[in-house]
């Protein structure tokens, strides 16, 4: 994983949410912001079959959820293979995006 990606600090709970695996950080990290890297599909689900919902074009940020959330299947995004979703909410709209394809940061 290249290492700009990914959200730092310790990880505080973990826990299997429906067909999704659930990495939360301390309550501390609250409020995030996701910027996209390429253009990615917000989805209903953590997986690339889940109904797109919208999109988040290159560049444009969304607010996120500080947490990393894991799919039950791999994909291949932005040059890499992962599990890795985020949960991000634009103009109403609240869904996932592959992780790969967005930077995280803490407000």
């Amino acid at each position: 994983m290249r290492a700009g990606r990914i959200l730092g600090g310790s990880i505080g709970a973990a826990a299997l949410v429906g067909t999704s695996f659930v990495v939360a950080t301390p309550a501390a990290a609250a409020s995030c912001t996701a910027k996209a890297l390429e253009t990615v599909v917000i989805r209903s689900t953590t997986s690339t079959s889940g109904t797109a919902l919208a999109q988040l074009n290159k560049g444009q940020s969304a607010s996120a959820s500080c947490t990393m959330y894991y799919g039950t299947a791999s994909y291949e995004k932005c040059d890499i293979v992962s599990k890795r979703w985020v949960k991000v909410t634009r103009s109403g709209v609240t869904g996932y995006v592959v992780g790969t394809c967005v930077t995280i940061a803490q407000d």
